[in-house]
């Protein structure tokens, strides 16, 4: 019976789906085939049923690493019922948390809804879009994803990757989770350092197609403040039990940049 051992749950635009390429290019690790079955979280893909899922991971050949890699498993508000899912039938996997400025995040999500064939006539701005779609702002709550798992996982099986740190240093972060998950962290990625396809080349890819769109990422103050008490807490929380600072993430209402400090 293969299933996977190694859960990576997103966050949704932190570089989920280069991770799981990087991943699944280690001779001792196999990504589950096609991209992100979300059978734990989705109920028409629950109801297709173990067999079928386990029919996803058919291309096994010993891998000693077995990776689901589905972002809606840390949309905790939207799935509720992932989490018992994953307690049926892989207990003892390990988790794989990709994060980024959750700003930043929610700026990329937004980007994304936009460019979506249905959305390019739609005139929402970032400011719209945060209020209008909660889940936005819920994906970037990553104490309050992760906390629903460590009600039944240890930390020590909770593995944190940071956007930033992947983007600077992709070799070096590929390293630290290989070792995470018991494979030879030295062996070297041939295309680690490809880059990530960003929010711009979105864009310019539907802008090619002569859709048209009406993209606006300049937050106001208002707006951005609000978002800010949305999610505040939760992020101190979260880089406190991560053991980072408090402003390795700024979060300020009139600071336009959402970088981070490295």
């Amino acid at each position: 019976m293969i299933k996977p051992n190694f859960l990576l749950i997103g966050a949704q635009k932190s570089a989920t789906t280069s991770i799981s390429v990087m991943l699944s290019n280690h001779p001792d690790v196999m990504v589950v085939k096609g991209k992100e079955p979300h059978f734990f979280s989705e109920d028409r893909q629950y109801t297709r049923g173990w067999d079928w899922y386990q029919s996803l991971f058919s291309h096994d050949t010993g891998e000693k690493a077995i990776v689901d890699a589905s972002t809606s498993y840390s949309r905790a508000r939207a799935f509720p019922n992932t989490i018992m899912r994953i307690i049926q039938h892989v207990p003892d996997a390990k988790i794989l948390y990709s994060v980024r400025h959750p700003l930043d995040r929610m700026e990329s999500a937004y980007i994304e809804w936009m460019t979506t064939p249905g959305f390019q006539s739609i005139e929402y701005s970032i400011n719209d879009m945060v209020r209008r779609e909660p889940n936005i702002i819920e994906s970037s709550r990553y104490w309050k994803n992760i906390s629903v798992y460590r009600k039944y996982f240890s930390d020590r099986n909770i593995k944190i990757i940071w956007f930033d740190e992947y983007v600077a240093d992709p070799d070096a972060v590929l390293a630290d989770v290989f070792k995470f998950m018991g494979v030879d962290p030295c062996i070297k990625i041939q295309y680690s350092h490809l880059a990530i396809a960003s929010s711009e080349d979105r864009i310019q890819k539907m802008q090619l197609s002569g859709r048209p769109l009406h993209i606006d990422t300049t937050w106001t103050s208002m707006d951005r403040q609000w978002v800010i008490e949305q999610i505040g807490n939760d992020t101190r929380q979260f880089l406190e039990w991560c053991q980072r600072p408090t402003d390795y993430w700024r979060l300020d209402a009139d600071d336009k940049t959402c970088s981070s400090k490295m």
